[in-house]
């Protein structure tokens, strides 16, 4: 979610859906990056066994992200012309997500506690965000309607080959995006692209643009680049694929953010409940 603190008429992405069997969810603004003309589109018989592999995995990625806290340092940027830094803070947050169904609908709830901040507050203002640690769910199951989707050209990244899935939001569907404004909530149309792993499907990166634009609600662009990586928990011999870190760009008619999210201390938690029984005595 994106709200910048002194934007009066920029509203914020909401944690409610606007339709039957939308997501309630805190989940980030997402997406859009323009494809470049040069390339070309692969075939359906491509796509379609990429496709598979990757919905399974994001799938299995919110069961385990439904079990896991981590650490999330929150950098946040006010930019001056040219992207040069006018101040900065980081806060740390310690953060878990819940991620179920209930009654047919899928649902996130984003949970934060504030572990570290500035010594001194800050009154200047920033940009808020969170909910960008689940920017994959454009690929889960639940929302394989939602979007068209086309595989791209293959890319070279350091050696390594991977496969490109351009993805758009089909008006009037389910979307794990929503922004809320004053009046209501509106559901944002979505389309990006992402780096996958052509062997498992495992997602390396997100990179993500707002389509189409909010110019009327003082939303000049929104950017997102999101990086997965293996993560190592304790008495966990099998390495999980999870966010490392997200970066958040947003520009209005008059200003310019920047917040970078870095999630580490990947860790299990469980949660313990005690009932008492009252028993009426004579």
């Amino acid at each position: 979610m994106c709200s910048p603190t002194n934007d009066r008429n920029l509203g914020e992405p909401n944690a409610r859906g606007a339709m039957p069997g939308a997501v309630h969810a805190a989940v980030a603004l997402i997406v859009l990056l323009a494809i470049p003309t040069s390339l070309r589109a692969r075939g359906p018989e491509d796509l379609l066994p990429l496709l598979q592999k990757t919905r399974a995995l994001v799938e299995q990625f919110a069961e385990n992200l439904s079990s896991i806290r981590y650490e999330e340092a929150v950098v946040q940027e006010k930019l001056k012309q040219k992207g040069k830094i006018a101040y900065k803070q980081e806060t740390v947050f310690d953060s878990l997500v819940l991620i179920r169904f209930n009654h047919g609908e899928l649902r996130v709830e984003e949970s934060r506690l504030l572990e570290r901040q500035p010594a001194r507050g800050d009154r200047r203002p920033f940009l808020q965000t969170k909910g960008f640690s689940i920017l994959a769910m454009v690929f889960h199951p639940y929302f394989e309607e939602s979007f068209k989707f086309a595989r791209l050209e293959d890319e070279v990244i350091d050696g390594a080959l991977f496969a490109r899935i351009a993805f758009q939001y089909i008006p009037g569907k389910p979307t794990p995006v929503l922004y809320q404004i004053i009046g209501g909530d509106r559901p944002i149309a979505i389309s990006g692209v992402a780096w996958v792993d052509p062997d498992s499907g495992t997602i390396h990166r997100i990179d993500a643009d707002l389509s189409p634009s909010l110019e009327e609600l003082g939303l000049k662009s929104l950017r997102a680049e999101l990086r997965y990586g293996p993560v190592s928990l304790a008495d966990d011999p099998q390495p999980r694929w999870l966010p490392l870190m997200a970066t958040i760009d947003l520009e209005t008619s008059k200003q310019h953010w920047r917040n970078i999210h870095r999630f580490s201390n990947y860790r299990h938690y469980s949660v313990q409940m005690k009932i008492e029984t009252v028993t009426n005595k004579p």
